[in-house]
Formats: C-alpha cells, structure tokens, sequence
C-alpha cells in the first residue's frame, strides 16, 4: 500500500477524528464550568492562573516531534521505524523528572502555590507526550488510535471534575488526578510504536543512512517545525504572567474560560492542518508547489490587512469603555472577532513551513518576533485594560506573522 493510499483522507475518517478531538474539547469545557461551581474564586483563580502560565509546554514537546512524525514518516521507507522509534523515546523519557517533581511537591507541600504549578507543568509536559504518541500512531497509518485517546482524556477529565465537586477536591488533588490518567493512556500508547534501536537496521550499502546523521535530521525538523505552536501557546502564557502581575490579577479565572473557547476553535484549524500536512508535503513536492505558494502569498496580505483593521477596532473600543471589562459575553466577543485573522496567519504558516528549510527558518524567526511584539504590547496595555488588554495584545500576532511571512512565500 502507498503512502498516498494509507493517509487517504475520506469523509468518514475525517469525521471520526474531529469526533474525538470534538468529545473531548467539550468535556474539557464542561470540566471547567462543573470547577467553577466546585471550588471558591480564590482557589480556581489559583488553578487558571496556573495551568494558563503552564498549558504552552505541552506544545514544547508536542508540536515540533507531531509534525516531524507526520512529515517523515510518511515518506520514510527504510528508515520508518527509527525514526518513529526516537520520538517512541520522547513519549517515554520526557515526563518522568517533571512527574518526580511534582510527586514530591505533592507530598511536602500539598496545598502550596508552588505545587499547583509543578503539577500543572507536569500535567501539560504529559497531554503533550500524549498526543505525540497519537500523532506517531497516525504517521503510521493507524488512525483508530487518535480517536480513542482523545475520547477516554476527556471522559476521565469530565470524571476528576465530578470527584472534585462531590469530594470537594482542591486543585492540587484535581491536578493529581488528571496526571494519573494521562500517564495512563500514554502508557497504552506505547504499546505498538517501534523502539529506539542502538543500531542502523537500513540495508548495508552506499544507501544506508547513519544514525546519527537521521537524528541530526529528525533533531533539526523537530525544533524548525517546533518552533510557531511553542511560541503561540508561550505567548499565551506570556499574557497570564503578565496579567497576574497587575492590578487586575483576578481577571485571570475570565481570560482562562476565554482562551478555552480559543483553544477549541483553534485546535479545529490545528487539527485539520495535521491531518492533510502529509498531502501537503507531498504537494509541495510537486509541480503545484507553486501555485500553493501564491495562494498563501496572497493569504499572507489578507492577514496582515484584516489584522490592522482590528486593532485599530479593538483599540477603540477599549478606549470607549470595554478596558477593565469583567463582562464574559464583551470578552469572549472581543476574542471571537479575532479568529478571522489568526485563522489566516495560520494558513500561511502552514504552507510555508512545509517547503523545506528556508520556509521553516523564516517561520521560526516570525514567531519569535511576533511573542515579542505581543509581550511588548501586553505589558503596556494589559495594567491598564486587564483580560480585555491580554486579547488586544494577542490581535498582534496576526499582524505580524502576515508582514514578516509575506516576504518569504
């Protein structure tokens, strides 16, 4: 069976992945409405001011080997299974010192502030692995295993949130719980991925490819591709820092239920592109390449153009009387106006991060500018506005991917 055959995307294999993916986006929001009325003000302040400072690491160890996977493994012959076997070796090694860690926070301190956050970090460091272990499952053409996944994530998560309003179950123990679970299905994950090997198992001869040259090539792909989704979620985390520290530090329970609607809508786009990028890498290595690279061009534009327009926008209306805002409904519009734009940035981002190198490297480098410029930003605006100022300064991002990227499709 050829690579095209096996990641055919037909419309039931599409529906059955976004259903999972759906199941437990919902789960995770009913979880997080059934917190609220389970635990006071103070302590799901204290919960979403830190799994929001925590949630971008589960991109730092996802994003960049789920991409890499989805890139190489499909177009790997004899090399499939090393590669698939060295970021096996991710989903199993990462999370141990970060759970140690939190362990024994858990055990000395178990109501502290610091404890929250270790086991926020350790708990965001897992779902990554997580969803990289389903990611190599897909790379490798067995698709059944994403849906399942997501699917049990979210009906344990939904559960934890039960115990927590029936058992008054603080966040350390809530966070506790849901370490347990996702180390659990990253275990079963495991089972079925090809292991690392100490040697080359490519066939003798001038074709073999040394081992150490195909990490130095997986290594280099995974921290290039790595690079937007580590830095979008730690621009997110960037703003929950810097609203924490201002003022209006109890906004940070609204901003948190806000990014939650923006993380569903943008894991759909985010789970899409995964789910063609094999094509697209394929395409791209084809004579439509270039009219693939036009059209993001002119997408690139669009996003910049869409973008300033908001800001300009949303800084009027700031300035009329939405800054400071505790208004859930003026903010989740607000957030909503701006998926327009971001979607689009997206887009490009996607197209050109798939055309070797060069493309991933501009990318990388627009991402950095653009967690700078929004940081910038956040810090001016965010003591003055509060959750309302985080999303303005978030509306930056867009515009700059689709300056910076426009130049280099």
């Amino acid at each position: 069976m050829t690579a095209a055959t096996l990641h055919s995307i037909g419309p039931r294999r599409l529906l059955t992945l976004l259903g999972g993916r759906a199941t437990f986006r919902l789960l995770l929001y009913g979880s997080a409405a059934v917190l609220v009325a389970a635990w006071s003000r103070e302590d799901f302040n204290a919960y979403a001011a830190a799994v929001g400072a925590a949630g971008w690491l589960s991109m730092v160890v996802q994003s960049g080997p789920e991409k890499a996977a989805l890139t190489l493994i499909p177009r790997a012959r004899r090399t499939r299974d090393q590669i698939a076997g060295m970021l096996r070796a991710v989903v199993a090694r990462v999370p141990l010192p970060f759970a140690a860690a939190a362990a024994a926070g858990l055990v000395l301190a178990p109501h502290a502030t610091v404890t929250v956050y270790l086991l926020s970090v350790a708990y965001y460091v897992s779902l990554g692995c997580g969803m990289l272990g389903v990611a190599l499952h897909r790379a490798l053409g067995r698709y059944a295993r994403d849906t399942a996944h997501f699917a049990l994530l979210g009906v344990g998560m939904i559960g934890m949130a039960g115990l927590a309003f029936t058992a008054h179950i603080r966040p350390t123990g809530y966070l506790a719980g849901l370490l347990t679970l996702v180390t659990a299905l990253n275990l079963a994950l495991l089972r079925g991925l090809p292991r690392a090997t100490a040697t080359s198992t490519a066939a003798p001869g001038p074709e073999r490819t040394p081992r150490r040259t195909l990490r130095g090539v997986v290594a280099g792909t995974v921290v290039l591709m790595g690079a937007v989704d580590v830095m979008g979620n730690a621009t997110v985390g960037t703003l929950f820092v810097e609203l924490s520290l201002t003022p209006h530090a109890d906004q940070s329970g609204d901003f948190y239920m806000m990014i939650l609607g923006w993380g569903f809508a943008t894991s759909v786009v985010y789970t899409l592109q995964r789910i063609y990028q094999p094509r697209l890498a394929l395409r791209m290595g084809s004579a439509g390449a270039g009219q693939v690279r036009a059209l993001a061009r002119r997408v690139a534009a669009l996003s910049t153009a869409v973008s300033g327009v908001w800001l300009l926008l949303a800084g009027v209306a700031l300035a009329g009387g939405l800054a400071g805002t505790r208004s859930l409904v003026a903010l989740g519009a607000l957030l909503a106006s701006l998926l327009p734009a971001n979607a689009l940035a997206g887009l490009v981002v996607f197209v050109l991060e798939n055309t070797g190198r060069a493309g991933l490297r501009a990318c990388a480098k627009a991402v950095v500018l653009s967690w700078a410029v929004v940081a910038a930003l956040g810090a001016l605006v965010i003591p003055f506005a509060g959750a309302a100022g985080a999303v303005y300064a978030l509306g930056a991002q867009g515009f700059v991917l689709g300056t910076v990227l426009r130049r280099h499709m």
